[in-house]
């Protein structure tokens, strides 16, 4: 490999960690997945910590996005449950709906168990005013609480339609409510990927979504394999424009994408490691 410059790159290594960086080296490496980690002849430096920089800028426009995303959806969902005679029979296990894992474990019986769990330790003030009158405290109260993967949960096990008729037909998301929890659940993968500052580039993503004919008919010309950063960031923009009634989200990441297309054929298609 030819070091175009010693001391960034020294620096890289130090502030970057060797392990995180070298998920970018691969691409570059001749057999990694068996052990040759030499780089192909005429690979620099430049060619791996370039993708290293534009996945945080990627990553800072997701996080933004999931923010105008991750709060109408808590909300909604409170809302509607709300409305629906739901505000607080949350923590009821006839609220959700009895699915098993692939283990056989009953997945409401663990949800139930992460929302008290949530509830217990929370110290946001609307939870304590709540905890300080002893009274139950409602949905539109706990969904400030609970992290965004438990309100996905809650969301995917909901027992009662008419609340997620309602929230499903706000976001325009049509595909039935076992495919519409997925594509919220990508959301939080997606989102917790950033939140770990996770490698973005060429990544194989382990969590998938239906892409819907709706989305596709929305972005026709968005590019993406399946498994890639694509599959998901496309489903994050038909969120985020439906929610604002504005394509100002989408611009912004197909303008990031379109500046730098070398990059983003990384986001676009996966490589998938033997």
């Amino acid at each position: 490999m030819t070091i175009t410059n010693e001391d960034a790159l020294r620096s890289a290594l130090l502030d970057n960690n060797y392990y995180r960086l070298s998920g970018y080296f691969r691409v570059y490496q001749i057999d990694p997945a068996h052990g040759d980690n030499r780089f192909h002849e005429g690979t620099k430096d430049t060619d791996f910590l370039l993708p290293y920089k534009l996945d945080r800028g990627l990553r800072s426009i997701i996080v933004d996005g999931m923010a105008r995303l991750e709060v109408p959806l808590r909300s909604r969902f409170a809302y509607y449950a709300a409305q629906n005679g739901g505000a607080y029979t949350y923590l009821d296990a006839e609220s959700y709906r009895d699915r098993r894992d692939k283990h056989g474990n009953p997945l409401r019986d663990g949800l139930l168990e992460e929302i008290n769990k949530w509830l217990r330790r929370s110290s946001e003030v609307c939870i304590r005013h709540y905890r300080a009158q002893k009274r139950s405290i409602p949905l539109w109260a706990a969904v400030e609480a609970l992290p965004f993967g438990v309100v996905s949960k809650m969301i995917s096990l909901y027992a009662d339609t008419t609340t997620l008729h309602s929230l499903y037909h706000d976001i325009e998301l049509n595909a039935g409510n076992k495919a519409n929890a997925q594509v919220i659940h990508s959301m939080v993968y997606l989102r917790n990927l950033c939140s770990h500052h996770s490698r973005l580039w060429n990544r194989e993503m382990v969590v998938s979504t239906p892409v819907l004919k709706r989305i596709k008919q929305k972005y026709p010309d968005f590019r993406f394999e399946d498994q890639s950063v694509g599959s998901i960031l496309v489903a994050q923009m038909y969120l985020v424009d439906q929610i604002e009634d504005d394509d100002g989200f989408s611009r912004t990441v197909r303008n990031y994408l379109d500046a730098n297309p070398a990059y983003a054929e990384g986001i676009r298609r996966p490589i998938h490691w033997d």
